[in-house]
């Protein structure tokens, strides 16, 4: 197959212009700089194309909470409510909230996903949209002494395989204060054994460094409140980095939010850490302190984009979280922003695509722009109009969505 374009972001190079995509068996083949007279090439002459969007970090199955929650007093509040709206959502909504959740992502671009999956009986459900995806298993226990069992459930998981072709799965053990030290090691003794990525949110809140260092109330109160609460452990006394670094967790971990992480960034670059910046969320919780995004891109360390989810963000259109993330970098150019929405997040979720080059998986999108458009390449998705993508592909399956 040939596509014929107007211009291409391969996100390895310099934009080309006026040339040929020719795909074969759901791979790129060759990027021709130039265009024949081919009637049989699909003609999207006036498109510019680039590598579909990676959310390399969502809660997809949380959709159906959509407006039901509000930015609370304190984060300890917020997760208090979560439980509970949670618990109350019957799976005929959370299935139906998936799907509508996808639909906007796949609208808006995003072509791949690194989601997190509490309930196993939604890793099917997640694993036949169509995304090309890491599905975490999210894991939150903190009595050492259930340790082993959870872990045992863990694996059954992972015995039964992956839940589609072009999906596989990875471990999410949820964040330093709600995953026992004697957990953490057990899931990174079974990512070792099933070479399962590892993803975990970490320093996105003030008191989550409190705990570690001096221990926190608020947070000791939840793990008490929910009859979870380990009467024997004792601070570390370590940064959340440094705290998972003891536990070797830390090597080549997806770390997620990382607000609090300016002291660890040599660390970061020891492990490969990747870091993964949610900008909707950032920005729903009136974060004053967010990721140090330009530092982390100073020192290497791949930086990716994800939506969070809709119990902690008003959208989950990802050209919507590119403009967030407009606004809250200025330092970081948007380059750098379609970067971290593509190849970055291919590179933290190890996928083999977010780049548009000979051998890479035929997974991309399509703005149509019109003749007069003279523009840098890199700000048509930033354009405050728009709301979907005109072309989709994963795979190198075509759909062309009609103007509205």
């Amino acid at each position: 197959m040939k596509i014929k374009f107007r211009a291409l972001l391969t996100m390895c190079g310099d934009p080309v212009e006026n040339g040929e995509l020719i795909i074969d068996d759901g791979n790129i083949v060759e990027i021709a700089t130039q265009s024949d007279n081919d009637d049989a090439a699909l003609d999207l002459s006036d498109y510019l194309l680039m590598p579909g969007f990676i959310n390399a970090h969502s809660h997809i199955s949380l959709t159906a909470l959509e407006k039901k929650l509000s930015p609370s007093d304190s984060f300890v509040n917020w997760i208090r409510a979560l439980i509970s709206f949670n618990c109350a959502l019957d799976k005929d909504s959370r299935i139906q909230g998936i799907h509508s959740g996808a639909e906007v992502m796949r609208r808006s671009g995003v072509t791949a996903l690194g989601d997190y999956v509490a309930d196993p009986e939604m890793l099917s459900v997640i694993g036949d949209l169509g995304f090309r995806s890491v599905l975490f298993i999210e894991t939150i226990g903190f009595h050492p002494e259930k340790a082993q069992e959870f872990c045992k459930n863990v694996e059954e998981v992972l015995m039964r395989g992956n839940p589609s072709l072009i999906c596989q799965l990875g471990l999410a053990p949820h964040a330093p204060y709600s995953v026992s030290p004697e957990l953490f090691r057990s899931l990174g003794q079974l990512a070792q054994q099933y070479h399962c990525p590892v993803s975990c949110h970490v320093a996105e809140i003030k008191e989550e460094g409190r705990f570690l260092v001096l221990g926190d109330d608020s947070l000791e109160g939840l793990l008490k409140e929910r009859s979870a609460w380990d009467p024997n452990w004792q601070a570390p006394y370590k940064s959340p980095m440094q705290y998972l670094s003891s536990l070797g967790i830390l090597d080549r971990l997806i770390a997620v939010h990382c607000n609090y992480v300016s002291d660890d960034l040599n660390l970061m670059v020891e492990k490969k850490v990747s870091a993964v910046f949610c900008p909707q969320s950032s920005e729903w919780f009136g974060r004053t302190n967010i990721m140090p995004v330009r530092a982390l891109l100073d020192r290497g360390i791949t930086v990716a984009l994800g939506t969070d989810s809709l119990a902690s963000s008003n959208s989950l259109n990802f050209l919507d979280e590119l403009r967030m993330a407009d606004k809250l970098l200025p330092d970081v150019s948007r380059k750098e922003i379609l970067t971290m929405a593509t190849c970055g997040g291919a590179k933290s979720l190890g996928l083999q695509c977010g780049t548009l080059a000979s051998g890479q998986k035929a997974d991309l999108i399509g703005f149509r722009i019109p003749p007069s458009y003279s523009g840098p390449w890199w700000d048509v998705p930033f354009e405050p109009d728009r709301r979907e993508v005109d072309f989709y592909s994963v795979e190198g399956e075509l759909n062309i969505f009609p103007s509205e």
